[in-house]
């Protein structure tokens, strides 16, 4: 792994064009936003909409994700499929580009622990980029954790990212990290439980869209006072609970909501690829408001509940 990933880590969504093909001004506008901002990112995963992604596209993405980013902040990019040969085919694609790692998710829910191990030895043994795991109970039946422990002896396994809300399992997971294989955290809802347990970086799908907002809850968590963090993350989370969450339950994750803020913000079209849907007129409404609001945050310092 080329950089450590520290604090914020943004999950990219990914700028589409109206036919659904990337958008490559939108991805350079959203990169440069983020690396503005010193976020890493965390693209083509889940709210970045990578299963519904064709394989070239995925590559097409990747590739100019890594162009307009230059090395400058961490960049991870998704990788995982239900087939290995086209995981690799997709690493090979992009290995000559600056990324620092290709993150794989076991999307078989049927295969055995043992059968997601040999998917993960079998594409790090013949990756030429870092690989790291994706523990995501929420889309898979996950990753078995003694697995993991063995996993991580592999040289080019360097991390793993858990996204789930199983607080035991998610420790057991934490209790992995070393200097060789970092463990992160992910959800906006987690962020403040995992920098408190003791993760160095922890991904948030509202920082792709908020990221003012999520450094200043990471660096309020930093200062060390456990008080002024529970009242700056109870002030975060109120403020992201009124964005409109329809699209979010029909799309089981954030795409549409991100991509609309983003909108506003000038970044990107708020366009999704299906299955998953846009924000409706109504929604849209309520989004706008929220908006308004960030808006007046980024005036004032002072954040609306």
């Amino acid at each position: 792994m080329k950089k450590a990933i520290k604090g914020v880590m943004a999950v990219v969504p990914t700028p589409f064009n109206e036919d659904e093909t990337p958008d490559a001004k939108s991805i350079e506008k959203l990169v440069d936003f983020l690396v503005g901002h010193e976020v890493s990112m965390f693209a083509l995963g889940s709210a970045g909409e990578g299963m519904n992604i064709p394989l070239e596209a995925r590559i097409e993405v990747a590739r100019l994700m890594a162009e307009a980013n230059d090395g400058q902040m961490p960049l991870l990019v998704g990788g995982g499929t239900f087939s290995v040969r086209e995981a690799l085919m997709f690493i090979e694609r992009v290995a000559d580009s600056k990324i620092d790692g290709v993150h794989v998710i076991p999307y078989d829910g049927k295969i055995s622990p043992a059968a997601v191990e040999s998917m993960y030895r079998d594409i790090a043994d013949r990756s030429p980029l870092p690989i790291w795991l994706y523990q995501n109970t929420t889309r898979t039946k996950g990753i078995a954790v003694d697995a993991a422990e063995r996993l991580r002896d592999h040289p080019n396994i360097v991390g793993c990212k858990i996204a789930g809300f199983d607080l035991r399992l998610n420790q057991s997971f934490l209790a992995l990290d070393r200097n060789d294989f970092q463990v992160v955290g992910s959800a906006d809802s987690q962020f403040f439980t995992f920098m408190c347990l003791g993760t160095t970086a922890s991904s948030t799908s509202s920082a792709s869209c908020f990221p003012e907002l999520m450094k200043e809850l990471n660096a309020a968590i930093q200062q060390d006072s456990l008080k002024a963090a529970r009242r700056k993350n109870r002030e975060v989370m109120a403020f992201l609970k009124r964005v409109p969450k329809g699209a979010y339950w029909h799309n089981g994750e954030s795409s549409a909501e991100l991509k609309y803020m983003l909108s506003l913000r000038g970044i990107c079209k708020p366009i999704c690829a299906k299955p998953f849907r846009m924000l409706n007129e109504e929604e849209r409404k309520q989004a706008d408001a929220v908006f308004a609001d960030y808006q007046r945050y980024l005036d004032s310092g002072r954040l609306a509940a």
